[in-house]
């Protein structure tokens, strides 16, 4: 993921100074009293007369510093931001399992031809009492029992078992929140998602 960025931003410096080196070749030759051109006359001048070079900066040298400013900044944010790069993952992950929960119960839905009672009906998804319970040998006291997806098997559109989300500590709970309306709408959400990121999906089921 560094690498691409990396090379992504190398191609557009190098296109960047390659451009700028046109212009300023351009400029040196079309006109004849620029800067570029006095001072090429004057370090000709120097070197006939023996006297030493005056040598100062180009346009092409001061983009060059700037480039370097840049790379140097931007690889100082890479290592002051390891975990944007595992945050991003993550949350990848998150919508992943959010999708497969939500097809899943979709899938039960349409089979039974009802919304099961134990989903909670909340305008919010992220409430006490709404997130999904594991499955397995756990207390579901106050959390969301979908057991019941597993019952049908994976072959008929149920699971073999309930994702967690990657930053959940919870013992029991699996991190993910689920919740109807009242009006035939399922949403599940993640309400661990990192850097801001809102990740709900919402599904019509009748």
């Amino acid at each position: 993921m560094i690498n691409y960025y990396l090379k992504g931003y190398a191609n557009v410096v190098g296109t960047f100074l390659t451009l700028m080196y046109y212009i300023d070749m351009q400029e040196g030759k079309t006109a004849p009293n620029s800067g570029i051109d006095l001072l090429y006359k004057e370090q000709l001048q120097q070197k006939v007369e023996g006297k030493p070079l005056n040598k100062g900066f180009s346009i092409l040298d001061f983009l060059v510093i700037i480039s370097a400013f840049f790379v140097i900044g931007f690889l100082g944010y890479l290592v002051l931001n390891p975990e944007k790069q595992g945050a991003d993952e993550r949350n990848v992950h998150r919508s992943a399992d959010v999708a497969s929960i939500l097809t899943a119960v979709s899938n039960y839905i349409d089979s039974k031809g009802e919304i099961p009672s134990n989903i909670p009906i909340n305008s919010e998804c992220i409430a006490v009492g709404n997130e999904i319970c594991k499955i397995g040998p756990y207390d579901c006291k106050g959390l969301v029992d979908l057991s019941f997806l597993t019952s049908n098997g994976s072959s008929d559109g149920g699971v073999i078992s309930l994702p967690t989300d990657p930053s959940s500590k919870s013992v029991n709970g699996s991190g993910y929140y689920i919740s109807q309306d009242g009006q035939g709408n399922i949403t599940i959400c993640a309400p661990y998602a990192e850097r801001n990121v809102d990740i709900s999906f919402s599904k019509f089921v009748f």
